[in-house]
């Protein structure tokens, strides 16, 4: 099998397990949406119409789904299933299939969470088609993020507190740059305004990219 052909069936197969159990996507669904319904109660009866406020607690929203769920990506494999991996597919193949996988699961709690999130509590966003693109941006930055993190932590003992010593730092840059891009999205779109910002997440992504390749080829072989 060629590389690409293994890092489709592994995430082939993390996508069959999700949907035949489903048990994280619609626990994680069932969070976001209590979590706005409160927001919602909280702001009645004048509603949300802070831009700051508006982005600022939507972010922590998906901060919090984003660790609750892709975090613990590498948790849902078996020792036996992990050894099994470590004589078919090499150390890149997987850790890019992890990162497919958590990616495509975060965009798609991040799309449900802003239509939700702009139906209780006001759409303010005037440029939607940017706003969405940044959404993937993002999804991409906070899964690139956690995947690495995921992967260190489970080769150690009390994982969940190495995902928040090493999660928050790190996700903490991302996270500020997000909600100051996403201000732009409520007021008239300008490239200018926010390029600078643009280039920096996408440098984070490639630092984020090469420290998982290099770490993770490390960490699979021990």
């Amino acid at each position: 099998m060629t590389m690409i052909n293994k890092i489709f069936s592994i995430l082939q197969k993390d996508l069959k397990i999700e949907f035949s159990k489903g048990h994280l996507f619609f626990s994680v669904i069932l969070y976001v949406v209590s979590s706005i319904y409160i927001v919602y109660l909280s702001f009645q009866p004048s509603g949300l119409f802070n831009l700051e406020v508006w982005v600022s607690i939507f972010w922590i929203l998906i901060l919090f789904a984003s660790i609750s769920s892709v975090s613990k990506s590498f948790f849902q494999e078996s020792q036996k299933r992990n050894l099994y991996y470590y004589f078919i597919v090499s150390p890149d193949e997987l850790i890019i299939s992890k990162l497919f996988y958590n990616f495509l699961f975060l965009s798609g709690i991040v799309l449900l969470t802003f239509i939700i999130f702009s139906f209780l509590l006001g759409d303010i966003i005037i440029s939607k088609n940017f706003f969405v693109v940044l959404l993937i941006l993002g999804s991409l930055s906070i899964s690139n993020c956690l995947t690495l993190i995921s992967a260190i932590s489970y080769q150690v003992e009390n994982n969940s507190l190495i995902i928040s010593v090493l999660g928050f730092p790190v996700i903490l840059p991302i996270l500020l740059l997000l909600v100051r891009v996403s201000k732009i999205s409520s007021i008239d779109f300008s490239w200018n305004l926010i390029r600078e910002d643009i280039y920096l997440l996408i440098l984070l992504n490639i630092i984020l990219l090469t420290l998982t390749k290099l770490l993770f080829n490390y960490l699979w072989r021990n």
